[in-house]
């Protein structure tokens, strides 16, 4: 596998599991302005986890533009 096809797979990839954590945040905003506990908790971890996967998604293009470039 060349090393450029390799990077756009990695970056594709990427940028899906970027989308896929805005639209888990964004799913899960108008619930963190709830009155109730239960909402807010119950959509603070997924909240959570779609930050971790936007922050994944830039590292690991970070990584892969600077390995090969």
């Amino acid at each position: 596998m060349e090393k450029l096809e390799f990077k756009k797979i990695v970056v594709l990839i990427s940028i899906v599991i970027m989308i896929a954590g805005v639209a888990g945040m964004l799913y899960c905003l108008p619930f963190l302005y709830s009155a109730r506990i239960e909402d807010i908790v119950g959509a603070g971890f997924p909240f959570l986890a779609g930050t971790i996967m936007l922050i994944d998604g830039l590292i690991s293009i970070a990584i892969i533009s600077k390995k090969y470039n």
